[in-house]
């Protein structure tokens, strides 16, 4: 599983969801400023806490990580640790100040930041397939899906048409874009194969379609936790997908295509 860089699949995840939770609530917060979200931005910036730690084991020398904030200039890596940082700390404003409406607008601000951050580190120029736009894509959608299944347990607010949209979207990019693939090059076609062909990306449209069920049913609580939890299965299921099976120039270095 090494070559899933599992990491980078719980960071990103993770991260992103926490992204969506800090939308949302900056959302409810605009149209409705008497709700208490002091709990709810705990809740975010735990999720956003689990995924840096998770993180620190992509580094050779975790407690030297420190040394990432050295190359901000020239490396989207030292970027997206500087963007979760700060982020971290918008978070902890809107907590500090029970969500006030400067402050939660500063973390969904900060949020989308971090995402566009990560679309550009991830899009490898390697990873021919994916050095385009489509990991901004497909992580503002795993922000957009993530923060309104999260959302009935933050506030008791059901976000259901927006759950249902972001579903819709990301099922159609994940299905589009190995179909794109295939009228590529050599690396893009290959691609494409591999995920056709993968278990983690069927898997994980599987999971997607049944939380697409799920939020057609009355929203109880214990269906709220299931549309959590089936939903983060299908964003973890695809992104093993989207860090192991999208094949790299490299591979055929050395030998012909």
């Amino acid at each position: 599983m090494e070559h899933y860089e599992l990491p980078l699949v719980f960071f990103t995840s993770l991260s992103q969801t926490s992204v969506g939770m800090a939308l949302f609530l900056a959302w409810r917060r605009i149209y409705n400023r008497d709700i208490p979200q002091r709990r709810s931005w705990f809740i975010t910036g735990v999720v956003l806490g689990v995924s840096l730690i998770g993180a620190t084991f992509h580094l050779a020398d975790p407690f030297h990580g420190y040394n990432a904030f050295i190359n901000l200039r020239h490396s989207w890596l030292s970027r997206e640790i500087l963007a979760a940082s700060l982020f971290a700390v918008t978070i902890a404003l809107a907590l500090l100040t029970d969500g006030k409406v400067v402050t939660v607008i500063a973390a969904a601000v900060m949020g989308i930041i971090l995402i566009a951050v990560q679309g550009l580190t991830y899009a490898a120029p390697a990873m021919i397939a994916i050095n385009n736009g489509l990991p901004m894509i497909l992580y503002l959608l795993t922000a957009w899906v993530m923060g309104a299944a999260m959302l009935p347990l933050l506030d008791k607010s059901p976000a259901l048409s927006p759950l249902r949209q972001g579903l819709v979207l990301l099922i159609l990019a994940m299905v589009i874009a190995p179909v794109i693939w295939r009228s590529g090059g050599t690396i893009a076609r290959m691609t494409a194969e591999q995920w056709s062909t993968s278990p983690f990306f069927w898997s994980g449209l599987i999971c997607f379609a049944l939380t697409l069920v799920l939020s057609c049913q009355r929203q109880k609580v214990s269906v709220s936790i299931a549309t959590v939890i089936i939903a983060l299965s299908g964003i973890i299921l695809s992104r093993l997908t989207f860090f192991g099976d999208t094949v790299s120039s490299i591979i055929n270095i050395g030998q012909p295509y």
